[in-house]
């Protein structure tokens, strides 16, 4: 057992700041508990009561930051995402959301197309960012051997995974509320057999069976079908553990503070268990902007992997996430200066790597892959001054840089589109005035005529320079774009521009 066991609290916060980084120092734990020759389970587990957000993702970052330290260090290890379908919809989000209407009470996973289209879009996302194997199929399901499980615990429950354990933790629950200083009735909660939901109170328990009444239908009955007696989230958590041999697993530090589920479970593996508890590796949390809170998923509104995606490369978006440590708060945001300091910084981050700071070549091992390009790269902010000054044309601005620089062209394309200020949304009610010579471009031009030829062109009074929209769209189309303005009103440069910004959702690289 743990030499720590009686420490408290405090000792889940505990790190060893001489590892070149955080997630080095929970692998070497891992490995010393329990040896070169086991395969370390690492779960990351998240209840899909919403779209999951950045905050829900770092969880699995963590998850697997730690699964790459121990690769690196040698020891084999696999990663468990458990989506926790199988807690009960809280009724008033069944009353908010209207795919849940009727759903208030039941688990998660009975909203099974709901459920699914949540959970699928998650795995499609750790798929994208290279955590997911691009050989599990949709649900996130692959051989073990490839170093990750997906495991839905709605439909693990009712399959009856859990009943051997469901059945000890019954027979157990005098000394189980002793050790968690609650009444065992309130231990434990059943899903009705009659309306299938879980607004049940437990009235007597016995070594395999519980009698219950509904609030929801007014069912007074006792069942025997354990597989829907469900544990509250603290032993639900110890019986998954237990059954999975989970080794590690990240969690919020909310859920790590003096008497929280991760402080007050020690008896329950110290003294019912008798097993280690997981080592816990304790993450802040994941503000956006100048939010004061969390992200919530089921309020709705949070950031997506899938909106870093369209901006970021993956790597990218892991080094956000594994540069702070784990303890730490962190903000992510997509307005203007933060997107563009976070490039900025990761450029620095990668000079560092490429002069061999100890820290920074540590991180990047953990982000990406061993011939992964470290070479400069054009500064973000110069990249959009690019592109707006030449009109979002991105194969154009991909010439002047290099091939080396389309990822990164195309997704602040990504960013202008969707984030961004163009200059050509400004647009002026206003009807231009007659230009010189029906629009002669070899003329003498005014301040005036200028103003006139752009609101011509693009219902706004200023863009790029002349000479910038004559080598972009040459002179006869923009002679040809101002005359069909004066015939029928039209802009089609304008019409082209955008056509170059906004190309389809699915263009960022």
């Amino acid at each position: 057992m743990s030499t720590t066991a009686g420490v408290g609290y405090a000792d889940l916060f505990r790190q060893d700041r001489s590892h070149p980084h955080w997630a080095h120092d929970y692998a070497q734990r891992l490995i010393e508990r329990h040896g070169p020759e086991r395969r370390v389970v690492i779960q990351t587990s998240m209840s899909p009561s919403g779209w999951f957000h950045v905050g829900n993702f770092r969880d699995t970052a963590c998850a697997y930051l730690v699964h790459r330290a121990l690769r690196r260090l040698g020891q084999d290890s696999l990663i468990l995402l458990s989506f926790d379908d199988y807690d009960p919809i809280r009724p008033a989000q069944g009353a908010r959301d209207p795919e849940l209407t009727g759903y208030g009470g039941r688990p998660l996973g009975a909203a099974t197309e709901r459920s699914t289209r949540i959970c699928r879009r998650y795995i499609a996302e750790l798929k994208r960012m290279g955590i997911c194997p691009p050989e599990a199929d949709a649900d996130g399901r692959v051989p073990a051997e490839f170093g990750w499980q997906t495991h839905y615990q709605h439909e693990r429950y009712l399959a009856g995974t859990y009943v051997p354990l469901q059945r000890r933790y019954l027979r157990g629950a005098g000394k189980l509320g002793r050790l968690l200083g609650q009444v065992p009735e309130h231990l434990f909660s059943v899903y009705c057999e009659q309306c299938g939901r879980g607004g049940t109170r437990t009235l007597r328990l016995g070594r395999d069976r519980v009698r219950y009444a509904c609030d929801s239908c007014g069912t007074l009955t006792t069942t025997r079908r354990v597989e829907l007696v469900k544990p509250a989230w603290a032993l639900d958590w110890t019986l998954r553990v237990t059954h999975e041999r989970i080794d590690c697993e990240p969690a919020g530090q909310d859920h790590c503070s003096a008497g929280s589920t991760m402080d007050r479970t020690r008896a329950i593996y110290r003294e019912y268990l008798r097993a280690y508890q997981p080592v816990i590796v304790p993450y802040g949390l994941v503000r956006q902007s100048t939010d004061t809170g969390k992200v919530s998923g089921s309020r709705g509104g949070g950031l997506t992997l899938t909106d870093l995606l369209r901006v970021m490369p993956p790597r990218l978006i892991l080094f956000l996430y594994g540069r702070p440590n784990c303890l730490s708060d962190f903000r992510i945001s997509l307005d203007f200066a933060p997107f563009v300091a976070a490039y900025a910084a990761y450029d620095r981050f990668l000079a560092q790597v490429r002069a061999g700071e100890r820290r920074a070549t540590a991180l990047h091992g953990l982000i990406a892959s061993e011939d992964a390009d470290t070479g400069p790269q054009p500064g973000m902010r110069h990249v959009l001054g690019l592109l707006q000054s030449h009109c979002y044309d991105v194969d154009r601005v991909i010439a002047l840089l290099g091939p080396a620089a389309a990822e990164r062209v195309r997704h602040a394309r990504a960013w202008l589109a969707a984030h961004g200020r163009c200059w050509i949304d400004r647009t002026v009610q206003e009807v231009p005035g007659d230009l010189p010579g029906g629009g002669d471009l070899s003329a003498r031009w005014t301040r005036a005529w200028y103003r006139t030829l752009y609101l011509t062109l693009f219902g706004t009074e200023s863009g790029p320079p002349l000479r910038r929209l004559t080598e972009l769209f040459g002179r006869d189309a923009l002679a040809a774009a101002v005359r069909v303005h004066a015939e029928r009103g039209e802009r089609p440069l304008r019409e082209r521009v955008l056509s170059q910004l906004r190309p389809g959702d699915g263009d960022a690289g």
